[in-house]
């Protein structure tokens, strides 16, 4: 991970703002059940580098009550934090295992591409690979 590694502090912090924002549904669990401030918050960071400064400095900020109104103080007032920190949370969540079984979502999938199914992609190939070769990159 670029940058420092977050503390148990900010990871406990995480979890619980996490939860504000992904809390547990019907069947659905919330965001710390399933771990985003562990293994998957740091698959994020390693992910978003660019993440990681704001996102800390925001985790150390956190108050110890009312997380409900300091979220949608965020959400308002600072939303560049706000966008940083419900990234985060919903894509480490969406990198869970249980969520994605959960939701019927195996992850990405490779998607053959089939000549007979895309002429008209291979046309527009086929005119770009005639063109004179300074429009390739190289001359």
């Amino acid at each position: 991970m670029g940058g420092s590694a977050p503390t148990p502090a900010q990871r406990l912090a995480l979890a619980r703002l996490a939860d504000v924002l992904v809390a547990e549904g019907p069947g659905i669990p919330s965001a710390s059940a399933v771990g985003v401030a562990g293994d998957l918050l740091d698959r994020c960071l390693v992910a978003a580098p660019s993440f990681s400064e704001p996102l800390l400095a925001l985790l150390d900020e956190v108050p110890t009550g009312g997380l409900d109104d300091f979220v949608r103080w965020l959400e308002v007032e600072r939303p560049g934090d706000f966008a940083v920190l419900s990234t985060t949370v919903v894509a480490a969540y969406y990198l869970s295992e249980e969520v994605r079984e959960l939701i019927g979502y195996p992850g990405q999938q490779p998607s053959p591409l089939s000549v007979a199914a895309e002429p008209d992609y291979l046309d527009l190939l086929e005119r770009v690979y005639e063109r004179h070769p300074g429009y390739r990159g190289y001359t």
